[in-house]
């Protein structure tokens, strides 16, 4: 009989063990590995959070090339006798009689201000379009706003013998603006 309750202890005392054991094993887990796996979780978002700011960085740094690029179209403001200049200039190169320039109302933007001209001129229909392509790809920010053309032959002042026009050439009245920099 000793031998029995000897072997029930003993089964007893490997059962106790097994589940003091499986206890501390199931407590180890609670304590050690579930903050740990919680630490896992907070530290990945923190990782998905600066991959997302590195980014959004990335595309900044971007933008901020296009924007140099950009700022250098936009000139300082020098006030709207550079643009009745630079209209001039690029009508005398063409060819093309500028009857009258003058200035429109600066409108104002903040940092930046849009100025424009007003400009009438007699010229061909090749001429004027040479003129509207140099505005439109000028180094600088221009831009063509408006045009109302007229054959000269139409107009009631136009005289056939003078020589100086042809009856199919054109007076055209042209809106050209630009965007200026205050800084």
């Amino acid at each position: 009989m000793k031998k029995k309750s000897e072997k029930k202890t003993g089964n007893k005392l490997i059962i106790i063990s097994a589940i003091i054991i499986a206890l501390v094993l199931a407590i180890g887990a609670m304590l050690i590995y579930l903050p740990f796996t919680h630490k896992n979780e907070s530290i990945r978002a923190d990782i998905l959070k600066e991959r997302d700011k590195n980014l959004l960085i990335g595309k900044i740094k971007a933008l901020s090339k296009y924007i140099k690029i950009y700022d250098k179209k936009i000139p300082d403001a020098e006030g709207v006798s550079w643009l009745l200049s630079e209209i001039s200039n690029m009508a005398s190169k063409e060819h093309i009689e500028v009857t009258s320039i003058k200035p429109g109302n600066p409108e104002n933007y903040g940092l930046y201000a849009k100025l424009s001209v007003i400009v009438d001129v007699a010229s061909t229909y090749n001429q004027l379009g040479k003129l509207i392509a140099e505005i439109e790809s000028s180094e600088k920010f221009l831009k063509v706003e408006s045009i109302n053309m007229k054959r000269m032959d139409i107009d009631e002042k136009f005289e056939k013998d003078s020589g100086k026009f042809k009856a199919f050439d054109i007076k055209a009245n042209i809106v050209i603006s630009t965007v200026v920099s205050k800084k």
